[in-house]
């Protein structure tokens, strides 16, 4: 049979059927939408697959350590205001690391440090002699990493923030906030390697990274008496102008150091612990005496407060 014949034959077959009816057409349009809504549910699916991969194995995400050296790195990036608290003593000052510039002084107290380049010039107390040194030599860089964290903080805040790269077990710590930004808190810990002149010692902390990648705050506590140091950063792109001191008030570090116990009024650099005389601008009497071994800051900051936002 053709065909034709096929086709005549299932009009005749059809022609009492009930009306709106169609044998021929209906099965087409099924089969028509069949194929329109298969697509849709299979792109769902695929969709779905992605999404749930995606969170599972969040592809590329550096590690805590990373992004902690990253901050570190970003911190550098612009000028920035700084508060320390190291126990009863309070600082604050201002930096511009692109320029090399900085003050840093002792709140309520009367203690200076102004840094120019690869210079600093100190006033240990309210006096009109400052003695000029370099900004960070080689007695902090060869210091514990906890010394020099805790040391280089009034010294020189970006060394100390670099030594953060020294930092083990960098982990998440949730999530950090302060005036007017938002970011991340990372925990670590810090440990001298054994075998020094000072003794070792172990420090925890945090460190608050901002939602643009930059330290907020550094918080560190010694695991041996629990004391507690923070550090705190912002107004970011402040301007900062410093100015060295008059020539005729500048004495140099060596002229003043040039035997054992230095001379009233130098500028020590107590890498012993304890905050002693020396670092108040007063003569070490006991030369020989055995050092401490607990690390703190020395003195520095401004002794008065910044007039038309420049320091």
């Amino acid at each position: 049979m053709s065909e034709r014949e096929l086709r005549a034959l299932l009009v005749r077959a059809t022609e009492d059927r009930p009306p709106g009816i169609d044998l021929l057409r209906a099965p087409r349009r099924r089969a028509l939408r069949a194929r329109i809504l298969v697509p849709p549910i299979a792109a769902l699916g695929v969709a779905a697959a992605v999404s749930l991969v995606a969170l599972v194995v969040p592809l590329g995400q550096p590690s805590a350590q990373a992004r902690v050296a990253a901050a570190v790195d970003n911190t550098t990036g612009e000028s920035y205001r700084i508060h320390i608290t190291a126990g009863p003593r309070a600082f604050e000052g201002a930096f511009d690391p692109v320029q090399g510039i900085g003050v840093l002084g002792e709140v309520g107290g009367g203690s200076e440090t102004r840094f120019l380049g690869e210079r600093m010039y100190v006033r240990p107390q309210p006096a009109d002699r400052w003695y000029v040194q370099p900004r960070v030599d080689t007695d902090l860089n060869s210091v514990p990493a906890t010394t020099a964290l805790v040391k280089f903080a009034p010294l020189d805040p970006q060394a100390a923030l670099a030594r953060l790269r020294s930092a083990t077990d960098v982990r998440e710590s949730g999530t950090a906030s302060g005036d007017g930004w938002t970011g991340e808190r990372f925990a670590f810990t810090l440990n001298d390697v054994p075998g020094g002149k000072i003794e070792p010692h172990q420090l925890s902390g945090t460190v608050d990274v901002d939602d643009q990648g930059r330290v907020r705050r550094l918080d560190v506590t010694f695991s041996d008496d629990g004391q507690h140091n923070i550090m705190e950063i912002g107004d970011f792109g402040s301007p900062v102008t410093v100015t060295p001191p008059p020539a005729d008030q500048v004495v140099d570090e060596k002229e003043v150091i040039g035997k054992k116990g230095g001379e009233p009024g130098g500028p020590q650099r107590d890498l012993k612990g304890g905050p002693g005389d020396e670092a108040n601008g007063k003569p070490n009497d006991k030369a020989g005496e055995t050092p401490n071994d607990k690390p703190t800051l020395l003195p520095g900051d401004p002794a008065t407060k910044p007039a038309d936002g420049e320091f």
